[in-house]
Protein backbone atom coordinates (compact mmCIF):
# COMPACT_ATOMS: atom_id res chain seq x y z
CA UNK A 1 0.00 0.00 0.00
CA UNK A 2 0.70 3.24 -0.72
CA UNK A 3 -0.16 6.75 -0.46
CA UNK A 4 -0.91 9.87 -2.78
CA UNK A 5 -1.31 13.62 -2.12
CA UNK A 6 -4.56 15.20 -2.49
CA UNK A 7 -6.06 18.51 -1.93
CA UNK A 8 -7.78 18.73 1.64
CA UNK A 9 -11.34 19.55 -0.61
CA UNK A 10 -11.23 16.37 -2.66
CA UNK A 11 -10.13 14.48 0.24
CA UNK A 12 -13.32 15.67 2.52
CA UNK A 13 -15.25 14.71 -0.96
CA UNK A 14 -13.81 11.06 -1.21
CA UNK A 15 -14.59 10.32 2.72
CA UNK A 16 -18.13 12.05 2.22
CA UNK A 17 -19.49 9.43 -1.14
CA UNK A 18 -17.29 6.84 1.21
CA UNK A 19 -19.66 7.44 4.38
CA UNK A 20 -22.60 7.63 2.00
CA UNK A 21 -22.35 4.70 0.62
CA UNK A 22 -20.58 2.84 3.66
CA UNK A 23 -17.58 1.50 1.89
CA UNK A 24 -14.06 2.19 2.15
CA UNK A 25 -12.79 5.74 0.91
CA UNK A 26 -10.09 3.82 -1.52
CA UNK A 27 -13.37 2.20 -3.06
CA UNK A 28 -14.92 5.32 -4.05
CA UNK A 29 -11.66 5.96 -5.29
CA UNK A 30 -11.95 3.01 -7.22
CA UNK A 31 -15.43 3.62 -8.60
CA UNK A 32 -14.24 6.81 -9.48
CA UNK A 33 -11.63 5.37 -11.83
CA UNK A 34 -13.50 3.23 -13.30
CA UNK A 35 -16.30 5.13 -14.20
CA UNK A 36 -13.68 7.50 -15.89
CA UNK A 37 -11.95 4.74 -17.73
CA UNK A 38 -15.53 3.68 -18.86
CA UNK A 39 -16.09 6.45 -20.56
CA UNK A 40 -13.22 6.41 -22.10
CA UNK A 41 -13.90 3.13 -23.68
CA UNK A 42 -17.14 3.73 -24.53
CA UNK A 43 -16.13 6.61 -26.52
CA UNK A 44 -14.30 4.43 -28.87
CA UNK A 45 -16.48 1.82 -29.02
CA UNK A 46 -17.71 0.49 -32.16
CA UNK A 47 -21.51 1.14 -32.60
CA UNK A 48 -24.01 -1.47 -32.60
CA UNK A 49 -25.93 -2.28 -35.71
CA UNK A 50 -29.75 -1.20 -35.70
CA UNK A 51 -30.68 -4.55 -36.64
CA UNK A 52 -29.07 -6.16 -33.30
CA UNK A 53 -30.47 -3.34 -30.92
CA UNK A 54 -33.80 -3.90 -32.32
CA UNK A 55 -34.02 -7.64 -31.77
CA UNK A 56 -31.96 -7.16 -27.95
CA UNK A 57 -34.84 -4.60 -27.42
CA UNK A 58 -37.61 -7.04 -28.64
CA UNK A 59 -36.34 -9.70 -26.51
CA UNK A 60 -36.17 -7.60 -23.30
CA UNK A 61 -39.94 -6.58 -24.11
CA UNK A 62 -40.86 -10.23 -24.11
CA UNK A 63 -38.75 -11.51 -21.01
CA UNK A 64 -40.24 -8.36 -19.45
CA UNK A 65 -43.83 -8.36 -20.03
CA UNK A 66 -44.07 -12.50 -19.00
CA UNK A 67 -41.91 -11.01 -15.85
CA UNK A 68 -42.73 -7.43 -14.08
CA UNK A 69 -40.66 -8.57 -10.63
CA UNK A 70 -37.96 -9.34 -13.04
CA UNK A 71 -38.34 -6.23 -15.19
CA UNK A 72 -38.19 -4.48 -11.87
CA UNK A 73 -34.72 -6.07 -10.46
CA UNK A 74 -33.42 -5.66 -13.94
CA UNK A 75 -34.04 -1.89 -14.21
CA UNK A 76 -32.68 -1.36 -10.63
CA UNK A 77 -29.74 -3.45 -11.69
CA UNK A 78 -28.79 -1.40 -14.77
CA UNK A 79 -29.20 1.77 -12.30
CA UNK A 80 -26.88 0.81 -10.18
CA UNK A 81 -24.16 -0.37 -12.45
CA UNK A 82 -24.76 2.71 -14.66
CA UNK A 83 -23.81 4.70 -11.37
CA UNK A 84 -20.89 2.82 -10.91
CA UNK A 85 -22.11 0.54 -7.95
CA UNK A 86 -20.92 -2.72 -8.58
CA UNK A 87 -21.21 -6.53 -7.00
CA UNK A 88 -17.70 -6.21 -5.68
CA UNK A 89 -18.65 -3.39 -3.21
CA UNK A 90 -21.30 -5.45 -1.40
CA UNK A 91 -19.24 -8.15 -0.16
CA UNK A 92 -21.73 -10.86 0.11
CA UNK A 93 -24.83 -8.22 0.19
CA UNK A 94 -25.45 -8.01 -2.97
CA UNK A 95 -29.51 -8.97 -4.09
CA UNK A 96 -30.45 -7.62 -0.56
CA UNK A 97 -31.63 -3.73 -1.59
CA UNK A 98 -33.62 -5.59 -4.47
CA UNK A 99 -35.51 -7.82 -1.95
CA UNK A 100 -36.46 -4.95 0.42
CA UNK A 101 -37.41 -2.93 -2.21
CA UNK A 102 -39.39 -5.56 -4.47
Amino acid sequence: MSTITVPDELRRRVKRLASLLDIPQHKVLEMLLDLFERDLIEEHAPEVSPEIRGELERARNLVESEDPAWAERSRRLEQAAASGLTPALFRGRWGVELESNA
